[in-house]
C-alpha cells in the first residue's frame, strides 16, 4: 500500500472521529438545551391553554428548482416553529433566529375542523385545505443540531417526536374520515386534475 492510501485512509478517519465527537457533542447539548426550554415557554406564553398542549420544535422547507437551458439553480427556504398539539388540535408558533436571540409572531392554529386532508409520515405531516391543496409540509425529528445557519438549535426532543408522530396519526384518521378520504394519492391526483 502506497503512503498516499495510508495519509488519505488516516485522514478520513480523523475527520469522521472529529464529526462524530461533535454530533455527539450538540445532542447533549440539546437534550435540555436553553432552545427547548425557550420553545416550551413560547408556547405557554401564546397558546391559548399551552401548558395543556405538548411542545416541539419544528421545521418546513420549500426547495424551488429554477433556471433554463444549461443553468439549474436550486433555493431552499426554511421555516421555523414552536409546535404545540393535543389531540385535535395544533399550533405553530413561527421563530426567527438572531444570534443566540429568538422572537416569535402570532400563532397559526389548525384545528381538525379546519383541514381538508392530512398526510401523516415518519418525521413530518403534510396538512391540506379543504380544497386539498398543500398547506405546508411540518417536519417534527428527534434530533436537531446546529449544524448550520440552516440549523439554528441543539434540540433533542425523541419523546415529543413520538408523540407528535401519533398525534398526526390520529389527526389524518379524524380528518381523512370526516371528509371522505379513503386514499390520499387519489385525492391529490383529483385535486390536481381540479386545479
Amino acid at each position: 500500500m502506497s503512503t498516499y492510501v495510508i495519509i488519505g485512509v488516516a485522514a478520513v478517519v480523523v475527520l469522521f472521529i472529529i464529526v462524530y465527537v461533535k454530533m455527539t457533542i450538540d445532542e447533549k447539548k440539546g437534550a435540555d438545551s436553553e432552545e427547548k426550554k425557550k420553545i416550551r415557554n413560547i408556547v405557554n406564553e401564546v397558546v391559548p391553554g399551552g401548558e395543556a398542549y405538548t411542545a416541539a420544535y419544528g421545521t418546513r422547507e420549500e426547495l424551488t428548482i429554477g433556471g433554463g437551458g444549461r443553468t439549474v439553480t436550486t433555493t431552499t427556504k426554511y421555516w421555523y416553529y414552536a409546535v404545540a398539539f393535543r389531540p385535535g388540535d395544533l399550533y405553530l408558533v413561527p421563530l426567527s433566529f438572531n444570534g443566540g436571540n429568538v422572537s416569535y409572531s402570532e400563532p397559526l392554529h389548525f384545528a381538525k375542523e379546519d383541514l381538508g386532508m392530512v398526510e401523516a409520515k415518519k418525521g413530518y405531516t403534510i396538512l391540506f385545505d379543504k380544497n386539498r391543496k398543500e398547506i405546508l409540509t411540518l417536519y417534527v425529528v428527534e434530533s436537531n443540531t446546529k449544524d448550520d445557519k440552516y440549523h439554528p438549535v441543539n434540540i433533542q426532543q425523541k419523546e415529543e417526536a413520538e408523540a407528535f408522530g401519533q398525534f398526526s396519526q390520529v389527526l389524518m384518521q379524524d380528518v381523512n374520515t370526516a371528509n371522505g378520504i379513503t386514499d390520499i394519492k387519489a385525492a391529490k391526483k383529483e385535486a390536481k386534475k381540479n386545479k
